[in-house]
């Protein structure tokens, strides 16, 4: 019984980040699908399965080849200065896009600390980021976090919390992102398990 067990388990863990990596996988496309089928609709009068997976394929290579080429990224640092002058869109942009390459650069992350923090309610505990180690409007020592969301991380809350309420953890960044992308499953090593 105890074979049979363990090698459920060898195959649970082979098999986990497969599906978790094909259900994300799934999600986005089939997100930006439902967005593509009226414009397919409209110009072809029919759906077809798989186009607008090919056309999201498509479309993203083709940013990625005009972002990293030089006159892509001078046409891309015309169209963002263009939008951060934009009211309120401006600072949403500027905000999603520095939140959106701490996770995704392989330069520095905009984040300092993985912590640990009692969130939403004391008693339950979440992974949260550094951002700040000071807060200009409060005179206590504070950290400002931000906690992202499972299994998207660049979404989630902005918190201003005591330094003495927040536990930092002894994890790298990527590690920290891993744990959140994996809602858990990759927990780092026994310093999280035994950081409360």
């Amino acid at each position: 019984m105890k074979k049979l067990a363990s090698l459920f388990l060898a195959g649970l863990a082979t098999l986990l980040p497969i599906v978790i990596s094909i259900y994300f996988t799934y999600w986005i496309f089939s997100t930006i699908d439902s967005i593509l089928a009226p414009v397919i609709i409209h110009y072809l009068g029919r759906t077809i399965p798989g186009l607008g997976f090919i056309i999201t394929i498509t479309l993203v290579t083709l940013v990625g080849l005009i972002s990293t080429n030089i006159a892509g990224k001078k046409i891309i640092a015309w169209w963002e200065e263009i939008l951060v002058k934009i009211p309120l869109l401006g600072k949403v942009y500027g905000t999603t896009k520095r939140i959106t390459s701490s996770f995704f650069s392989k330069e520095k992350s905009s984040f300092s600390k993985v912590a640990l923090i009692e969130f939403p309610r004391p008693g339950i505990y979440s992974l949260a980021f550094v951002t700040n180690d000071q807060f200009p409007f409060m005179e206590n020592d504070v950290y400002t976090l931000f906690i992202p969301t499972t299994p998207n991380p660049t979404s989630g809350w902005f918190v201003i919390m005591p330094k003495e309420q927040v536990k930092i953890l002894d994890i790298s960044i990527d590690r920290g992102i891993e744990m959140v992308i994996s809602a858990g499953m990759v927990n780092g090593d026994n310093k999280f398990n035994q950081a409360f």
